[in-house]
């Protein structure tokens, strides 16, 4: 315990240095409320009686507010983030919890250019009124990370940094796992010639892994590999060049798309090209935005509990906040096999006459 000299009496921050935990989470033990382990709490009160730290029992109006999280999600291409159909029910997750824990919570957008990077950074990441920050669908470059790394506690949600040395806490989805699952599904569907849409050797973390659980599995099948190329984003733009490369190589027979927006236009402009979605084509797409459900046909698709990411990353935060120093907790959400309308089984016929066997891990060895 750090010996304190004078007479100025101890502040809440002086009980959390002492006890290596961040002011919220000595206030949340001063004051009893849940989501403090007993040891915890006990380490704290004896901290603030040695320090001499008052009131113990109850404390002032000052400590008395709620813990304030701060929300900050890219901004692209002038979206607002509840139109964007996979973070809008993250958010809703978020909003939930914090409200369940009767947290206050501050939103602010993060403009991103066309790689996702940020191009500035809101006011709640350096001005410290928030007690720790939830970053939801950023690229973090160097400069960036180096900011949050300043800055009250963070969790990252499907954020990514491209620095190894700037670890946070973070939820993320399984891509390659759900990639190896979606393409063992249509491998299993008789499928040998299975193209890949909007991915991009160049684009977002997450869209890559799903490119790397595709050539995985095709490269274990001894299957040939079709990269589509395209931004993923518009999906639009995306499926137009799809429609170009499917009408130039008839033998493929089914397209794994970057997410379900790619898939449902690429639906949509086959359709209009005259290619008859799943009987010509078979598509899978991932995420199982709102969407997918209710198009026609009704997209197949890896399923992600995105409100399940938003309810997580609030209590990583509060875990963080509680223990203060602690290793860097990174979760994996493993996607789910959503079977609709969208893949069709081949004929026997028009299989290879030798079917690879496969053995799928979600994530190799």
């Amino acid at each position: 315990m750090p010996e304190r000299h004078g007479t100025k009496p101890a502040t809440l921050a002086d009980v959390a240095a002492a006890v290596s935990l961040s002011p919220a989470a000595v206030s949340l033990a001063l004051r009893g409320k849940v989501g403090v382990s007993e040891a915890t709490r006990t380490r704290v009160f004896d901290a603030a009686k040695t320090l001499g730290y008052r009131p113990i029992a109850g404390v002032s109006r000052q400590h008395q507010k709620q813990m304030t999280i701060g929300l900050v999600i890219k901004a692209v291409y002038g979206d607002a983030p509840e139109a964007n159909r996979f973070y809008a029910p993250v958010l809703a997750g978020i909003e939930e919890s914090c409200r369940a824990h009767r947290m206050n919570l501050m939103l602010a957008t993060m403009p991103v250019d066309e790689h996702y990077y940020p191009m500035e950074v809101p006011r709640i990441v350096t001005d410290r009124t928030c007690d720790g920050l939830i970053v939801v669908g950023a690229h973090l470059s160097r400069a960036t990370a180096e900011l949050l790394r300043h800055a009250p506690p963070s969790v990252l949600v499907d954020a990514y940094s491209d620095d190894d040395a700037f670890a946070f806490d973070s939820i993320a989805t399984d891509n390659i796992g759900g990639a190896r699952t979606a393409i063992g599904h249509l491998v299993s569907k008789g499928h040998r010639n299975i193209a890949i849409l909007a991915t991009e050797p160049q684009t977002f973390p997450s869209i890559l892994q799903r490119r790397r659980g595709y050539k995985q599995v095709l490269s274990e099948a001894g299957l040939a590999r079709h990269y589509i190329d395209a931004p993923y984003w518009p999906p639009e733009s995306a499926a137009v060049v799809g429609v170009a490369y499917l009408q130039a190589h008839p033998e493929i027979t089914a397209v794994f798309c970057a997410n379900d927006a790619v898939a449902i236009s690429l639906i949509q402009a086959a359709t209009q090209a005259g290619i008859a979605v799943p009987d010509q084509l078979s598509v899978i797409g991932f995420d199982d935005i709102d969407l997918a459900g209710f198009v026609s046909p009704a997209l197949t698709t890896m399923a992600v509990d995105k409100v399940g990411m938003g309810r997580m990353a609030v209590t990583l935060l509060s875990h963080r906040l509680e223990v203060g120093k602690e290793c860097v907790t990174q979760t994996l959400v493993r996607p789910t096999l959503m079977e609709r309308d969208t893949v069709r089984t081949l004929e026997p016929l028009a299989r290879s006459e030798t079917a690879p066997e496969l053995h799928l891990d979600p994530q190799p060895a």
